[in-house]
């Protein structure tokens, strides 16, 4: 992926709001971990995070299910601020509010100029 389109994935995404409710933004599972949506490597240190379960890299739980946070760190959880603009990069997803988070999770690594591409895009429940 260019530096430029990922700059541009990363200002769209760093103009989205915190999403902290206590649980895991995706499956809801109690002690979530905090997770920033734009990588602090690319400048988002200051930038929106998001609750996900697990901790780290670790992909799967005891009983092997799939752990949010590990699959963001592992690029198969992927997130994206659903605010109407960019319209031209912006996967097709619809929701019920004007603006909020919406995610991907893939069976294996993608990137996000390719995810973005794919269907099955939901809302953060």
């Amino acid at each position: 992926m260019s530096a430029d389109l990922m700059s541009r994935l990363s200002a769209h995404n760093m103009r989205g709001a915190d999403h902290l409710p206590g649980w895991c933004s995706v499956c809801g599972r109690p002690h979530p971990e905090r997770h920033h949506v734009v990588a602090r490597s690319l400048g988002g240190s200051s930038g929106p995070m998001v609750h996900l379960c697990g901790r780290g890299n670790a992909l799967f739980d005891a009983d092997g299910r799939l752990l949010h946070h590990g699959a963001a760190e592992r690029h198969r959880l992927h997130l994206w601020w659903a605010d109407g603009e960019d319209a031209d990069i912006a996967p097709d997803v619809r929701g019920w509010q004007s603006a909020f988070w919406a995610y991907l999770i893939t069976d294996f690594q993608i990137n996000t100029w390719d995810a973005l591409r794919l269907p099955g895009w939901r809302p953060f429940p």
